[in-house]
């Protein structure tokens, strides 16, 4: 990467990650904006069709983007890249008659499937959604010339979008009484997952150092790397959770070279022992939910995933560092700090480095 002249070594931090192995401390991803405060992007357009630009157009995505990148200072292990981010588990609108709401923040799906015999998942190659999901990965990379990364695109968790497809609360009745059309379905959204990381993959592999990345997670991997999901799991109990979750899970994680599971908060915590035991998945992201206690009062449940052999992400506030870290392992561990001034992040990379340990 041009721009960050030390990404070498942060490029051998990030694969001893990956194995559990420290080269000379864990990896931390520092951000500190270059002004008082963080880049704030301009106001959501109220003009439906300045909305889909805002959203779609290449040209509008990477110059709100450039403009973040240039107002942050990356240190520690944090590098700059632009989220390939068309709404939280996004497949959910690459079918016929799909159709979304855009806000500020995401995209949003409407239910398409009303009926189970009359409403058919029918994946549709023109696609408007999908389509500007492999167009923007193609604008972004041919424009990068070495200045950023493209991440993967949302597209995880089937039963998540699934949820957009059917609603939530269809769906958790459907998982009792229309359990065969629920795994028809996932079966078909998981043909569609494949097929869309596989071929953003191939379009950001060489910009991205022969490595995929996660856009919120700002994480890099040296070679096939994926989010996991089931955000509708804090809803549903194990038993369910074994029987349309877990395949899912085992599958994803088998075809991916790094997978990744992002862990929403502590209702998913009857889910944990099931999730360990996926024995190709590498690595879990606790999400600090917010109305949850921070990470510090879960440190036997954090522990409990480094004994299972697993890396641990943790996106944290800059006070947590010093006691997650005197208790936690250093080996596959991967922390990600917004800080408040290019002071406070050096001093938090000093830190990091001090408390640094097996």
């Amino acid at each position: 990467m041009s721009n960050r002249e030390d990404w070498e070594k942060s490029k051998e931090r990030f694969k001893a990650l990956w194995q559990r192995e420290i080269i000379d401390r864990c990896c931390i991803a520092i951000f500190a904006p270059r002004d008082s405060h963080y880049y704030e992007q301009e106001p959501f357009p109220t003009d439906p069709e300045e909305q889909e630009k805002y959203w779609f157009d290449g040209e509008k995505v990477l110059t709100r983007n450039l403009k973040r990148i240039h107002h942050t200072y990356f240190l520690g292990d944090a590098f700059p890249q632009i989220f390939l981010n068309l709404g939280a588990s996004g497949h959910a609108g690459y079918f016929r008659n799909s159709r979304y709401h855009l806000d500020q923040r995401t995209v949003w799906f409407f239910p398409l499937i009303h009926d189970w015999k009359q409403d058919a998942l029918e994946f549709d190659l023109e696609n408007s959604l999908y389509r500007k999901t492999l167009d923007l990965a193609r604008f972004l990379t041919e424009e990068s010339q070495g200045k950023y990364f493209v991440s993967m695109p949302d597209i995880s968790g089937n039963l998540d979008a699934l949820a957009h497809l059917r609603g939530s609360e269809n769906l958790l009745t459907d998982l009792i009484v229309q359990r065969q059309q629920v795994h028809e379905a996932l079966d078909t959204i998981q043909d569609i997952w494949l097929k869309t990381n596989r071929m953003v993959r191939e379009i950001v592999w060489n910009n991205n150092d022969g490595g995929c990345t996660i856009g919120w997670l700002h994480t890099w991997a040296p070679g096939f790397h994926a989010q996991l999901q089931c955000d509708l799991s804090v809803m549903i109990s194990p038993e369910h959770f074994s029987e349309f979750v877990m395949p899912e899970l085992e599958e994803q994680s088998g075809l991916l070279d790094y997978a990744l599971y992002h862990f929403d908060g502590i209702d998913q915590l009857k889910h944990l022992d099931m999730i360990l035991s996926i024995e190709r998945l590498k690595m879990i992201q606790w999400t600090c939910v917010e109305g949850q206690p921070p990470p510090i009062k879960f440190i036997p449940e954090l522990k409990k995933i480094q004994l299972a052999g697993k890396g641990l992400l943790l996106k944290i506030e800059s006070r947590w560092l010093q006691p997650l870290m005197e208790q936690l392992s250093s080996s596959g561990l991967y922390l990600a700090i917004e800080t408040s001034s290019k002071d406070e992040a050096l001093q938090v990379l000093k830190t990091a480095e001090r408390l640094t340990h097996d």
